[in-house]
């Protein structure tokens, strides 16, 4: 990933990601729509704080011959992808490991995360027909925490992106168990250097008995 330009002098990064899913959440919990919609109304809102030229989706990070562990051993065999990351500076150009045109500098796109300032995964639970499952959600906080694990150990030197877990509950039949979540996660010790954002409807979403919004 190249930059160009400069980041804003002082940019509260943290604050400006949460405002983001602030307004997401609060405007799109009411909407029952598939995961691709509910992908692009969070990073219009991410765009809307931090540019157009400053996110992108579904970076892509080459892992097939990184350390076997307990968070390695969640992922895919040979690549982990990014919901929406934001870039440090103006002038986003997403890598690809493969990508024959503009490949990342260590082959694998690990070393791009040193230009991102953040890197974020979002799931919502009425995308599943019988509600979200705590296993693809922990799944999500251990690429996370893995990507930053292995950044860290590759570029100890270069700062490191924050991360967050996003999950929405909006099922209308199936209420999400964030607690569960948190042990969960607490169980695989994942650092809290992965922040858990997470937002349930209010009032949820309404089915009549033929599945259809009412």
């Amino acid at each position: 990933m190249t930059l160009n330009g400069a980041a804003p002098a002082g940019e509260q990064l943290g604050r400006k990601f949460e405002a983001a899913w602030q307004v997401f959440s609060t405007t799109c919990a009411e909407f029952l729509a598939q995961e691709a919609s509910y992908q692009a109304w969070f990073a219009h809102y991410v765009i809307s704080q931090f540019g157009i030229d400053r996110v992108a989706r579904e970076a892509i990070v080459h892992i097939r011959h990184m350390p076997e562990g307990p968070w390695r051993n969640l992922l895919g065999v040979s690549e982990a992808r990014l919901d929406i990351v934001v870039s440090r500076a103006p002038g986003v150009r997403a890598v690809h490991y493969a990508n024959q045109h503009y490949k990342a500098a260590d082959g694998t796109g690990l070393s791009a995360l040193s230009d991102l300032a953040v890197i974020s995964e979002l799931k919502v639970s009425f995308t599943q027909a019988g509600g979200l499952g705590h296993s693809e959600v922990v799944q999500d906080a251990a690429k996370l925490a893995f990507l930053l694990q292995e950044h860290r150990r590759a570029n100890p030197e270069a700062p490191q992106p924050l991360a967050y877990l996003c999950v929405l509950d909006n099922h209308p039949r199936q209420k999400y168990r964030f607690d569960t979540l948190r042990e969960r996660m607490v169980a695989l010790e994942i650092p809290d250097t992965v922040r858990l954002l997470h937002a349930t409807a209010d009032p949820r979403p309404a089915l009549d008995d033929a599945g259809e919004p009412t």
